[in-house]
């Protein structure tokens, strides 16, 4: 492991820093901005979620253009760009007095967050040239949010600064150090990007390619169904406790965030080093399978039982330890290096679970109880099992054919100009 972190170059080391430092400065904010709608705008549950679920599809729908834009016009720009909007974003929500303004301030986070992460993806395994390297790249990334996650919002509770108006500008302020260190780390490789660019990258190309790339869409389906049944542990499960009157629950709860976050910071790694020579569509197979453990753990634990929830919540986090960073490097093993920026935008089509979510799981918590709600997040995982083996084994396109065949077909248009 410590030769292959020897191989990374400045700009990896950025991305893998940055992303902590954003997450970490984000959660002083973010799991605190629901009290804030409520005390400061009146706002109930119902329009707490709309107004989060949309300003998160604005950016999932950013996003998705945004690695098609990284691939036409270099990474590093569109990386700065998100950056510098996330300035604005902070500030805006720092001194905004309306709801209205307050809005837009988190739809710009979003779209900002969208225009850095996935080209940040992108540009760290075009950036590094060994397979295990850019696996390891991606899994430090991923190590890194988890850390800035579950620090975050205990730091901001201990400095008193909990989604106020200095935290948005706290983290204002880091967001436009952020853009200033990657302006310093970019701006050689910004000069020399035009050389390297590639020709055939248009939205018409890539639809072309996708429509082919019948495995792909398999994996983002699953994927998608992943999100839903994954983040019942952050909306529905808080719903689930309070419904059956579990006693201390603030106290439970909390301790089952705690769990989550420590158990991805202790197992990471040692997994990963367990899992090394497991490829990667099997170890995505193996962290679906803890998926299904853990939901039916869910449907059979009596809903007072502590330590039943807690093991059942632990079952899931080693599923995500294995799962959610070899999400990123299928995507990487899966992409043509030209589009590569492109089939990471696609993959954020993905995280429209993360929108449906909420409304899944409350739907069938409330209609039909906690029993039905885990026992259909159980089969949603068995479905996302057999949308990973589709997704292995289904037809692709020649990529070095289709690319020769563009290239081509693009240098004629040139020529006739």
């Amino acid at each position: 492991m410590l030769q292959e972190i020897k191989l990374f170059d400045s700009r990896v080391w950025y991305i893998i820093i940055q992303t902590f430092f954003n997450r970490f400065t984000m959660f002083m904010v973010w799991p605190f901005l629901a009290l804030l709608l409520h005390d400061n705008f009146d706002l109930n549950e119902l329009e707490i979620g709309f107004f989060l679920s949309s300003s998160l599809l604005i950016g999932i729908i950013v996003g998705f253009f945004a690695g098609n834009l990284s691939d036409r016009i270099g990474r590093e720009k569109v990386i700065l760009a998100g950056l510098i909007l996330s300035v604005f974003a902070m500030a805006l929500m720092a001194f905004s007095s309306t709801l209205e303004g307050f809005f837009i301030g988190t739809s710009l986070q979003a779209i900002g967050r969208s225009l850095v992460e996935n080209p940040s993806k992108a540009l760290m395994t075009d950036t590094l040239v060994h397979q295990k390297t850019k696996e390891l790249s991606l899994h430090l990334r991923y190590y890194a949010i988890n850390v800035g996650s579950a620090f975050g919002p205990m730091a901001g509770l201990s400095l008193g600064l909990t989604a106020s108006k200095e935290t948005f500008l706290l983290v204002s302020i880091i967001c436009f150090f952020s853009f200033l260190t990657a302006l310093y780390l970019f701006k050689d490789r910004i000069k020399n990007r035009k050389k390297d660019l590639q020709k055939a990258t248009n939205f018409k190309f890539l639809y072309s390619i996708l429509k082919q790339d019948h495995a792909f869409l398999f994996f983002i389906l699953a994927n998608a169904l992943t999100m839903i049944a994954f983040m019942q542990i952050d909306s529905s499960l808080l719903q689930y406790l309070r419904m059956y009157e579990f006693e201390e629950l603030t106290a439970l709860f909390a301790s089952l965030v705690f769990a989550n976050g420590m158990t991805i910071i202790i197992f990471q790694f040692p997994i990963l080093k367990l899992l090394k020579n497991v490829t990667v569509f099997n170890r995505a197979f193996l962290g679906v399978c803890l998926f299904i453990v853990a939901f039916i753990v869910f449907a059979n634990v009596e809903p007072k039982n502590a330590q039943g929830i807690m093991i059942a919540v632990l079952i899931l986090s080693m599923g995500e330890c294995i799962l959610f960073p070899t999400v990123s490097i299928i995507v990487d093993t899966m992409a043509p290096k030209h589009l590569k920026g492109s089939y990471y935008g696609v993959a954020e089509l993905s995280l429209i679970g993360i929108v449906l979510a909420p409304v899944v799981g409350g739907f069938l918590l409330q209609v039909y109880g906690g029993f039905v709600l885990w026992i259909t997040m159980c089969v949603l995982s068995c479905c996302v099992a057999v949308l990973l083996f589709l997704a292995k084994n289904a037809k692709r396109p020649d990529f070095i054919e289709e690319e020769a065949e563009n290239t081509m077909l693009q240098e004629c248009k040139e020529t006739k100009l």
